[in-house]
C-alpha cells in the first residue's frame, strides 16, 4: 500500500503486518472523513482489532494521530506483543489487567500523599498541645506556648519540621540538655534585666519535660478521636510516648511545703498594712480568702462578684470544662476588700492599674519582697507566695477545718466518679464558717493577741532537731 492509496483510501484497506499470519494493518475511512488505523487479528473462530489512531500526513504531539509509518511501526510492535502473549485477545486482557492496577496504584500513591499532606510534624503537635490548652481554658495554656516557643521551636527548627511520630527518646534528651546549659532570659521590657536561675534552669528543664511528655500524651490519646481530627486537622500516628522513659531531672521536685511560723504570719500581716492601700487589699484578701491560687484570683471580672460571694473560675488539672469555683465573702473580708470594691478601675476587682487587672507575677513579688524585708533582720527564712499558702492550709487544719472543707474552700482536685460528675453542691455555708474562723484567727495573729507558741511545724522540728 503507497502513501497515495493509504490517505485517500474511500473505504478500507490493508497490509499484512510482517510475515503471514501476523496479522494486517487496517486503514478504514469513517462517515465523519477521517481515517482510523487498526491493527487487525482474524483467525477461524474470531476477528479482532485494536485502534491505533487517526491517520494523517502531519500527527500533532499529544494526540492520537499518527502517520503511515507511525501506523506500520504500532502495528508491528502489538503483533510482535500480542503473539508472545498467545493472541491479540490475550493481549487485551493483559492491557486492562495492567490498567487495573495502574488505576490502583494511582489510588493509593493519592490516599499516601493525603495522609502524608495530614502528617503532623513535632510543632504541629505542640502547636495541637497548646491549642487543646486554650479550649479547655487551661491557666497554663500561655506559659506551655512560651516554654515550648523559647525551648523547643527556637532552638530546634529541624526537630519541629520532623513528623512527630518519629520523635525519639534521644531527641527530648538533646533538647534538654540544652536547657540545662543555657542561661536564664533576661526579664522584663527587652529583657535587659538580669535573668535569675536558681538552680541552674533545673526547673525549667523538668516542666519542659513534664510538657512534652503531655504533649505526646495527648497527641496519642487522641490518635483516633474524630474531634480532634476535626479541630486540628493533623494526624500523628503517636504509638509510643518518647519522654516516657526520660527521667526527671535531679534536683527538682522538692515542692515548697515551708510552712510560716503563726508568729511569722503575724508579722507578714503588719508588713502587708504599711503598703499602699490597693497593694495591701489585694494581698491580705489573697490570705483571708484561704490562700486561693494567684491566676486564677487575679482574673475574677466584676461580673463574678456579688455582695456574698466571688467566683473563681477554676481550669486547673484535667478538666475537660472549668469548674465554678464559688467563696463567700465574710463580714472581715468585705472590709478588706472595701478600697478595691469602692474605687473600681479596671476589669476586676483586684486592679492596681486603670484598665488592667493585676498580673500574677505582680503579686508574686509582692509577697517575694515581704520575705526578704521580714527576713533581712535575721528572725525569719525567705518566703514566696507558694510558703504562704502552704502555711494556709497548715493553719487551716490548726484551726481544726477539716481536710474536705479545706479541699472545698482551696479548689483542690476532685476523684472518684461521685465527686468529679455528680457532686454540684457549693459547699458555701462549710467555706462561709471556715473563713469567719479563719478571719478571726488572723486578726489576733495580727494584733499580737493570738497565742502562736501552741503550733509544732513538722519540717521546723526536723531543722531544728538537726
Amino acid at each position: 500500500m503507497t502513501e497515495m492509496e493509504a490517505y485517500s483510501v474511500k473505504t478500507r484497506q490493508s497490509e499484512p503486518v510482517g510475515s503471514r499470519g501476523k496479522g494486517t494493518l487496517l486503514l478504514e475511512r469513517k462517515a465523519s472523513g477521517s481515517i482510523s488505523a487498526y491493527y487487525r487479528e482474524r483467525t477461524s473462530t474470531s476477528d479482532k482489532r485494536f485502534p491505533l489512531g487517526l491517520l494523517t500526513k502531519k500527527p500533532r504531539p499529544g494526540t492520537n494521530e499518527c502517520n503511515l509509518d507511525g501506523a506500520r511501526a504500532e502495528a508491528m510492535r502489538i503483533a510482535s506483543e500480542a503473539g508472545a502473549m498467545g493472541g491479540l485477545a490475550k493481549y487485551l486482557d493483559h492491557l486492562i489487567e495492567q490498567e487495573e492496577r495502574e488505576v490502583v496504584q494511582r489510588i493509593k500513591a493519592q490516599q499516601q500523599a493525603e495522609v502524608a499532606a495530614r502528617r503532623g510534624t513535632f510543632g504541629d503537635l505542640l502547636d495541637c498541645y497548646v491549642e487543646s490548652l486554650k479550649r479547655a481554658g487551661r491557666v497554663s495554656a500561655k506559659e506551655v506556648a512560651n516554654i515550648f516557643n523559647l525551648h523547643v521551636k527556637e532552638y530546634h527548627p529541624q526537630l519541629t519540621a520532623r513528623a512527630a511520630a518519629e520523635i525519639e527518646a534521644e531527641d527530648i534528651q538533646f533538647i534538654l540538655a540544652g536547657v540545662l546549659g543555657r542561661k536564664a532570659k533576661g526579664r522584663g521590657i527587652g529583657h535587659k534585666a538580669t535573668g535569675v536561675a536558681v538552680n541552674g534552669m533545673r526547673t525549667t528543664c523538668d516542666k519542659l519535660r513534664r510538657y512534652l511528655q503531655a504533649a505526646f500524651s495527648y497527641a496519642a490519646k487522641s490518635h483516633l478521636a474524630p474531634e480532634r481530627l476535626a479541630e486540628d486537622g493533623k494526624v500523628f500516628g503517636i504509638r509510643s510516648n518518647p519522654v516516657r522513659d526520660v527521667p526527671v531531672i535531679q534536683g527538682v521536685g522538692a515542692g515548697h511545703t515551708e510552712s510560716l511560723t503563726p508568729a511569722e504570719l503575724g508579722m507578714l500581716l503588719r508588713y502587708l498594712d504599711t503598703l499602699p492601700v490597693r497593694h495591701a487589699a489585694i494581698a491580705k484578701a489573697l490570705i483571708y480568702f484561704g490562700g486561693q491560687r494567684l491566676a486564677q484570683f487575679c482574673a475574677v471580672p466584676w461580673e463574678g462578684v456579688s455582695d456574698a460571694t466571688i467566683s473563681l473560675l477554676d481550669a486547673k488539672g484535667r478538666k475537660a470544662q472549668a469548674w465554678e469555683h464559688l467563696l463567700p465573702i465574710t463580714e472581715r473580708i468585705a472590709q478588706i476588700i472595701a478600697p478595691l470594691l469602692n474605687d473600681p478601675i479596671g476589669p476586676g476587682p483586684f486592679s492596681l492599674s486603670p484598665g488592667k487587672a493585676v498580673n500574677a507575677s505582680t503579686l508574686t513579688n509582692i509577697f517575694i519582697d515581704a520575705g526578704r524585708a521580714l527576713s533581712a533582720n535575721g528572725q525569719m527564712q525567705p518566703f514566696t507566695w507558694k510558703n504562704i499558702r502552704v502555711t494556709a492550709e497548715t493553719l487551716l487544719a490548726h484551726q481544726g477545718v477539716s481536710v474536705e472543707v479545706r479541699a472545698w474552700l482551696l479548689s483542690h482536685g476532685r476523684s472518684g466518679v461521685q465527686a468529679k460528675h455528680y457532686d454540684r453542691y457549693s459547699y458555701l455555708p462549710e467555706k462561709q464558717a471556715a473563713l469567719e474562723q479563719w478571719g478571726r484567727y488572723l486578726d489576733g495573729l495580727a494584733s499580737g493577741e493570738e497565742q502562736t507558741d501552741n503550733v509544732v511545724l513538722l519540717s521546723r522540728r526536723k531543722r531544728t532537731a538537726n
